[in-house]
């Protein structure tokens, strides 16, 4: 059972949070990579790394066969799964052990439990662990409608082989159940291979609130405290923190000792989490087990101390726990932002795109795989990086956090570090009293969520677009004269002139649409300098220093101010968009870079506004297409199973 060399089956932030982890232990590590990241960070920091596959880069980390003849190939004895990929799959973890091999992590038997919601609610029902109500083990439409109705609407559909939100619909009626139900199907098959689903009471207003637990071979089975996951989009966490500000002593204990409970009823070994729904009243119910390390982890290492993926290691190597349950002490607060490739204010769209600059923040921890050149892609989930921060409050966490989303930087690809700065700083989120149904019922378009451009990034954008070169002062511009700009970042036109004037001064006139409409605002630059990437400008006697870095082919311009990137773009004009309407033809365009799942008009068919006509697949969503309007399909450009980037051409609707 000892191993000295560890293979880590992932990629990643996650697979070199393992493999710095495993060197502390002192053993060997092996990394594995698709074609994709044959030069990626995990890959370069591991001893050694095998190559398990090409294209599609997702399907090689769960190719088991390729992963084993690297075990083989390296003499690695363990194999670690991360998260995500192979982390769960039973299957998995049966054939590492039939190969002589350890894996870190439950037995096959408990994932495969654990991985089926529907035999996991009836497991530990029987261990007196309070579960959703709700039906499982149906496969009749007209049945799961029924037993809907006999529960009481809402009701949430879910994938019965996974979670992370894949597969879940929240139905409100008979009507959203049917439209839900294919919908589910479809994206729990896809990404777990199962199209089973469960059929649960929608609890609103709930708190997320999960058990760390950490168990080995010896009968010893311990809770670290809990983590609050309340702040989510489409059922995925944007911010975890521990203690949770909706959890007293007393209840905590509870909710351990039912987590504890729970572990030795199934016999669980290893790091695991349990996740519950807390209610208004107070009560708690299970949702799922996650039989793995969680994303989340690094909260409850930096409030007990406790570093769990070595204790991951520890325990697959037949070590005990040092420690009991009454050794276990939560100090201060900590609190993780989930930094994602996605757009906020476009209902959190996937976005990929390469990394021009990336600044990691100061004075906190910071998991990520992230650098200058590196390619996001659609083949992979959405999160870049996490942002963990610890304090002696809860206040002085949120202050660290919201500093380190200025502090740091992502340049190249929209991202929702703005949206998390905002989020903290809501006053629901800064008074605890923030639940899975927040991010729902706010307005993104709203002056809360929403950073109009200021000044200062104007005129950076403008200098960066006409030319303008690095240092000294403002003079010499490149192309002497006026420069066009179009901030692309809200779809709301904007034209900039910047001009050289006769002292030797640069004057920016800035028009919202079209130069004939609206004031114009002047805007003079009393100075400027740039180095390294940076740009410092004075306006108005306020001295501010911006990010900016330029976007080879496209010509585009992202500035950094504060916590808000835009991205600017030369203007050809400021009339209609290619995707409104031109004439009586609609073109549909992809809201995102992503994969066609199915199409499901052809041409010739005639179409209301709101039919779904095709969906889309990027990073694990997936993403219904309506027609828009109603028509004739007059044009169809793209097939199932084709790639397609943000704004290409998917179909024309003649009206």
């Amino acid at each position: 059972m000892r191993f000295d060399t560890l293979l880590v089956a992932n990629r990643g932030e996650i697979a070199l949070r393992v493999i710095r982890a495993a060197r502390a232990l002192g053993l060997r590590t092996v990394a594995v990579y698709s074609d994709a990241d044959a030069e990626s960070r995990h890959v370069r920091e591991a001893d050694m790394a095998v190559r398990i596959g090409a294209a599609p880069a997702q399907a090689s980390y769960r190719n088991v066969d390729a992963i084993l003849r690297a075990c083989a190939l390296t003499g690695a004895q363990a194999v670690h799964p991360g998260y995500g990929f192979l982390s769960e799959n039973a299957e998995f973890a049966r054939a590492v052990a039939e190969d002589g091999l350890t894996f870190v992590g439950p037995p096959a038997e408990v994932i495969a439990l654990m991985g089926n919601k529907a035999r996991a609610k009836e497991a530990l029902q029987r261990a007196d662990v309070p579960t959703v109500p709700g039906a499982q083990g149906i496969s009749d439409d007209r049945e799961l409608s029924a037993r809907a109705r006999a529960i009481g609407y809402p009701v949430l559909l879910k994938a019965a082989a996974g979670g992370g939100g894949r597969g879940m619909r929240l139905a409100q009626d008979d009507a959203g159940l049917a439209q839900a139900l294919p919908l589910a199907r479809s994206e729990a098959l896809g990404a777990f291979g199962s199209d089973e689903l469960i059929l649960e009471k929608a609890i609103l207003a709930a708190r997320h609130v999960e058990i760390q637990v950490l168990c080995d071979e010896h009968g010893n089975a311990l809770h670290l405290g809990e983590r609050d996951c309340s702040l989510q989009r489409r059922y995925q966490k944007l911010v975890e923190e521990s203690p949770s500000p909706a959890v007293s002593p007393a209840l905590r204990e509870r909710m351990g000792a039912v987590a504890v409970r729970a572990c030795q009823a199934i016999g669980y070994v290893g790091a695991g989490t349990l996740e519950f729904l807390l209610d208004e009243a107070g009560d708690f119910y299970f949702m799922e087990m996650n039989t793995r390390l969680q994303v989340e982890h690094g909260v409850t290492e930096l409030v007990t101390g406790i570093d769990l993926v070595q204790w991951q290691l520890r325990v697959a190597q037949g070590e005990p726990l040092a420690f009991r349950q009454e050794d276990v002490r939560s100090r201060g607060h900590a609190m993780e932002l989930r930094v994602c490739a996605e757009d906020p204010a476009s209902g959190f769209v996937p976005q990929v795109g390469t990394v021009l600059r990336w600044i990691e923040p100061p004075g906190l921890r910071v998991d990520t795989a992230l650098e200058d050149g590196l390619e996001i892609t659609p083949h992979y989930d959405s999160m870049l990086a996490k942002y963990l921060a610890w304090g002696e409050t809860r206040e002085e966490c949120i202050r660290k956090l919201a500093r380190a989303c200025e502090a740091g930087g992502l340049l190249g690809v929209r991202s929702n570090l703005h949206f998390l700065a905002r989020a903290i700083d809501h006053p629901e989120f800064r008074d605890g009293g923030v639940t899975t149904t927040f991010l729902a019922g706010q307005d993104m378009a709203s002056a809360h969520w929403r950073a109009e451009p200021s000044e200062h990034a104007l005129a950076a954008a403008a200098l960066a677009l006409a030319g303008w070169p690095a240092g000294g002062a403002p003079q010499g511009l490149a192309a002497p004269g006026e420069v066009a700009l179009d901030d692309a970042s809200d779809g709301k036109p904007r034209l900039l002139r910047v001009a050289q004037e006769a002292d030797g001064g640069l004057l920016l006139r800035a028009w919202d649409g079209h130069v004939a409409e609206g004031e114009c605002r002047q805007i003079r630059i009393d100075a400027a300098h740039r180095r390294d990437g940076e740009m410092a400008l004075v306006l108005g006697g306020l001295r501010r220093r911006l990010r900016v870095a330029l976007e080879g082919g496209t010509g585009a311009a992202w500035v950094q101010d504060g916590a808000s990137v835009w991205r600017f773009l030369r203007a050809t004009r400021f009339a209609g968009r290619e995707d409104q309407q031109s004439g009586q033809a609609r073109l549909l365009r992809a809201p995102m870079s992503g994969r066609v799942i199915s199409v499901d008009v052809r041409d010739g068919d005639s179409v209301t506004a709101q039919q779904t006509v095709l969906v889309l697949e990027s990073m694990k969503m997936e993403m219904s297409i309506t027609a828009g309007a109603a028509g004739i399909v007059a044009k169809l450009a793209v097939a199932a199973g084709d790639q397609v980037s943000t704004g290409k051409a998917l179909m024309e609707v003649q009206q």
